[in-house]
């Protein structure tokens, strides 16, 4: 969260099935040009994002734009932080990376 209103935070991922579902409330499908609000772990609004991108991604090919804007060093970092999340994705797995700018705190 802080990340994203200091502006060092530019990107996330979803996986291909959750990309055009609304969940709930909080978590709908993602367009881009279209604003989001960010909740904290309190589900209090704390920002929000406009998305400005997305694109297919492939796990054994990390974009650096990705990687840098989930503010990590290098694709090998970001996958560590990911694998659990992606349950241990296989090289060909695809997802969706999208980049987004603080459109308000």
């Amino acid at each position: 969260m802080e990340q994203i209103i200091k502006g060092e935070k530019t990107a996330s991922v979803v996986s291909l099935e959750e990309v055009d579902l609304d969940e709930d409330e909080y978590n709908h499908s993602l367009v881009v040009g279209h604003s989001y609000e960010v909740y904290d772990s309190q589900l209090k609004p704390r920002c929000a994002i406009r998305v400005t991108a997305m694109e297919l991604c492939r796990w054994d090919n990390i974009p650096e734009r990705l990687w840098r804007g989930e503010t990590n060093t290098d694709a090998d970092e970001f996958k560590a932080d990911h694998v659990d999340y992606f349950d241990d994705p296989s090289d060909d797995f695809e997802f969706v990376a999208y980049y987004f700018e603080l459109a308000h705190e």
